[in-house]
């Protein structure tokens, strides 16, 4: 089913004044389009749960008079945020995909590493060991044996052992600051750390081109730094460790339990070390293999994907969000 766009402050006013009950969304331009033709993955079976609720779903421009206008929480709508910026209000949830296809955040606080589940302590001894390994494989599986992830990789090839892989991104022209070091602090580290060893960087599929050209200069004053658009699961899997800012193909070398070294505000930093200087770095790439050999990466997999996400896969994925939905408002 599709779902109809409120597009001026007449319509907004008319909606506003039948009183009825709504599920709002806030769409950026680059979401707009697929909610309004029924192909985005997360709503269509949302707004038809809603619609047996007697729930009418529509969707706003964010940051428009009518997006304004519809938040009143006298109206009593529940509003979904896709933009990424967390509103905060308590009748507004957030939707975004997950770092894993096919899963979906829906918070109360924001998406990636904005989401609740940065300030969730993991409690690995209250999840079934069996149940976990059943799910990480399933997931993981299906992932690598596919080249499968968030964004479309180029076709799999054997790389060169590394010892490490840094997936570079976009966070640091962000208006928000959610970085420790810079792409550059990171390059410069890691290669001044290990100048005997092969250094994987991957700039991100969608990096600015200033951004790219930047990562070139620094990687040029390097001979063990390679610059390579290979696909996120063979520079993983080529590399001892990943170094990162809080990129989803961070979280994606957790499927093969790879160690992680985040250098950015991040939601799964529980399964990462964390750097916030470049000494902590270079501590963290001597130290990070032992620190998580023993790490149970398939609890962690169940417990952030399966307990705080939605899979779009699943039978129960429309009644697992309205139940979140309706707890906003419609009571």
């Amino acid at each position: 089913m599709t779902i109809e766009e409120i597009t001026s402050p007449v319509s907004a006013r008319m909606v506003a004044r039948q009183g009825q009950r709504m599920l709002v969304i806030h769409a950026d331009s680059a979401g707009l389009g697929s909610i309004l033709t029924g192909t985005d993955g997360f709503f269509p079976k949302v707004a038809q749960r809603a619609r047996r609720e007697g729930v009418q779903t529509r969707v706003v421009r964010a940051g428009s008079t009518q997006a304004e206008m519809l938040s009143d929480p006298a109206f009593g709508h529940v509003h979904i945020a896709i933009d990424g910026t967390p509103r905060y209000a308590p009748n507004t949830l957030h939707v975004g995909r997950g770092p894993i296809w096919g899963f979906w955040y829906l918070d109360e606080v924001g998406t990636d590493w904005h989401s609740s589940i940065r300030f969730m302590q993991f409690a690995p001894e209250r999840i079934l060991k069996d149940e976990a390994e059943y799910f990480f494989h399933g997931v993981s599986g299906w992932m690598l044996d596919h080249n499968i992830s968030v964004v479309k990789q180029p076709d799999r090839a054997r790389l060169e052992p590394a010892r490490a892989t840094i997936f570079c991104q976009e966070t640091e022209r962000h208006r928000e600051r959610a970085y420790f070091l810079t792409s550059e602090q990171m390059i410069r580290t890691v290669a001044e750390h290990e100048p005997n060893r092969i250094i994987y960087v991957k700039p991100h599929p969608s990096q600015s081109k200033p951004m790219r050209r930047d990562i070139m200069t620094v990687a040029q004053d390097y001979p063990n730094v390679r610059v390579t658009d290979a696909s996120v699961h063979d520079l993983a899997a080529a590399a001892e460790l990943v170094v990162t800012q809080n990129s989803g193909a961070g979280f994606e070398a957790l499927m093969q339990k790879k160690p992680v070294i985040t250098c950015g505000k991040s939601d799964y930093w529980h399964a990462t070390l964390t750097a916030r200087t470049c000494a902590d770095l270079t501590e963290a790439m001597d130290f990070a293999p032992e620190a998580m050999a023993d790490f149970p990466y398939e609890k962690y997999f169940f417990w952030f994907l399966n307990r705080n996400l939605l899979e779009e896969a699943k039978d129960n994925f429309a009644d697992r969000a309205w139940a979140k939905i309706s707890d906003k408002a419609f009571i």
